[in-house]
């Protein structure tokens, strides 16, 4: 629920706002360094392959906010340590197995799903409110991802993030 302004009576989201956009870009920055490190080190050919579209996505999703977050005034916060943060992540992954990956993958995108629909709420501009739009496509299309390969879903995996504008975009 938003503040009140003291003087104005106008409702307002004030660091709310702000915070989770930072900490949204972060989830991106620790999505592209996690599958981007998964893939540098995967030899199975079609595991590489959906991580490198998996790295994609996230890279993607990130780019979005970058105009949103420069023209609002957002800090984008430490993208140094969320990466170094991300490769211990990933080592980590990188021991156990392909499904462990894809539970933990659907787990994490599961805490941030309604995170990425509370900045669809908080938005106030229209260029905000589409790119928040299109964080809960990014997450709902990760999801159908881990949930299709751990064979929970029908479908082809990778369909639902090859599917979003933001990433066909990506891959001209």
């Amino acid at each position: 629920m938003p503040a009140v302004h003291r003087r104005t009576g106008w409702a307002y989201h004030g660091p709310m706002r702000a915070e989770l956009w930072t900490e949204s870009y972060q989830g991106e920055v620790l999505g592209e360094t996690f599958f981007g490190w998964l893939a540098a080190h995967e030899y199975d050919e079609e595991r590489r392959h959906q991580l490198e579209v998996l790295t994609l996505l996230e890279r993607a999703t990130k780019e979005l906010a970058e105009p949103v977050m420069d023209r609002l005034g957002f800090d984008r916060g430490d993208t140094d340590a969320t990466a170094a943060g991300a490769v211990t992540i990933a080592e980590r992954s990188a021991e156990g197995t392909w499904e462990a990956t894809l539970e933990g993958t659907e787990a994490v995108a599961g805490e941030f799903l309604p995170k990425y629909r509370q900045l669809v709420e908080l938005a106030e501009e229209p260029f905000e409110r589409e790119v928040a739009l299109a964080y809960v496509a990014h997450e709902e299309a990760l999801i159908a991802f881990a949930r299709r390969a751990l064979g929970k879903e029908e479908g082809d995996p990778l369909a639902e993030i090859l599917a979003l504008p933001h990433v066909a975009a990506a891959r001209v």
